[in-house]
């Protein structure tokens, strides 16, 4: 279901309970990537996630992507599950659907620690992680063997064509779609557009599945904006079946050893419904598009809906909301629905 930009209206929030009153206490004690495995181990437990997320399972909320039936618009974004192996339980929390990866076709270590780190004043993160994965292989053995909770997609970033097209004919048995990270600031390889509508194109001879491209974020007026025009046209032009809005945003950090990273949460809430409404403008209505960066409530995520996107996608806001989040989304969103009745 399309959303017009007046579909939402009042905001629902409501606090995290036990996760912030503990358990972001406990995740924050530790170091980022020890608190993320930790938070995967516990993913690994047969525990009752539909009732930890609390995601209301409403009529209302039911969002078609491309052609794939969605129990809500909210999406988990690539990055969380790396590898894939906790796909089914993030399904089960309530997610409308999940992005796994990204992936790439051989095995990558990532970037040299560190290279992820908190920002809890601002709600936000930075990472140079350096797309880490076991490999297109091994990514797709995982998803072979993996319960299907939520429709999920694969994130794939392969700097060579023909290695993204042996990325995705690995994992394309096992998906709903595939999302195209051409944006990243941790890839290796220059995000044209022309490197874009000939992925896009290569890919789509080889699946009807759909082909969603992540683009850069951009201000108004400045040369990313270019960029990113640039790259969701040439998706659209290729066959591309959605664009998602937008990816973390270049930043200089000396804590990363890269000394910079993409950063993600806070800093980007205000700007990410004012690039939604930019790309649907440029692209068209008929194309889908996705949006990402600093979505944290359902009053964030009413905002970019009525500048046009279809569906949202959330990361930061998990690490610092917690496991209820889908219940708290999921439950403002349908009240604000509720309203227009």
């Amino acid at each position: 279901m399309r959303r017009t930009r007046s579909s939402f209206t009042r905001p629902s929030m409501r606090p995290m309970g036990w996760y912030e009153a503990v358990g972001r206490r406990l995740f924050f004690s530790l170091d980022p990537e020890r608190s993320h495995r930790l938070a995967q181990r516990l993913l690994g437990l047969p525990l009752p996630w539909g009732r930890i997320g609390g995601a209301v399972d409403d009529p209302a909320l039911r969002t078609s992507l491309a052609g794939i039936t969605l129990r809500n618009p909210i999406g988990l974004a690539a990055g969380f599950d790396k590898t894939c192996a906790h796909l089914d339980a993030l399904g089960s929390l309530g997610f409308g659907y999940v992005v796994g990866g990204t992936v790439t076709r051989a095995p990558r270590r990532g970037n040299l620690h560190p290279r992820i780190a908190r920002d809890p004043a601002r709600r936000a993160l930075v990472n140079a992680m350096g797309m880490p994965n076991p490999g297109a292989e091994a990514v797709a053995r995982i998803l072979a063997r993996t319960a299907r909770t939520a429709p999920r997609f694969v994130s794939i970033a392969d700097e060579a064509l023909a290695d993204a097209v042996g990325t995705a004919e690995l994992v394309e048995p096992f998906v709903d779609g595939i999302e195209i990270n051409a944006s990243s600031p941790n890839a290796g390889w220059e995000h044209a557009s022309s490197h874009t509508g000939e992925l896009v194109r290569a890919l789509r001879a080889r699946t009807s599945k759909p082909l969603f491209v992540k683009i850069p974020p951009f201000t108004a007026g400045d040369d990313d904006r270019a960029q990113a025009v640039s790259i969701a046209t040439a998706a659209r032009d290729a066959g591309g079946s959605g664009i998602v809005c937008a990816n973390t945003l270049p930043v200089a950090d000396p804590r990363m050893s890269t000394g910079r990273g993409g950063l993600s949460g806070g800093p980007l809430t205000a700007g990410t419904p004012r690039m939604v409404a930019e790309i649907v403008d440029v692209i068209g209505p008929d194309l889908p598009v996705v949006a990402c960066g600093g979505i944290f409530t359902a009053d964030d995520a009413r905002r970019c809906l009525d500048a046009g996107a279809v569906a949202i996608q959330v990361y930061t806001a998990l690490i610092y909301e917690g496991p209820g989040l889908p219940g708290s989304l999921t439950r403002g969103l349908a009240a604000s629905v509720r309203t227009m009745h």
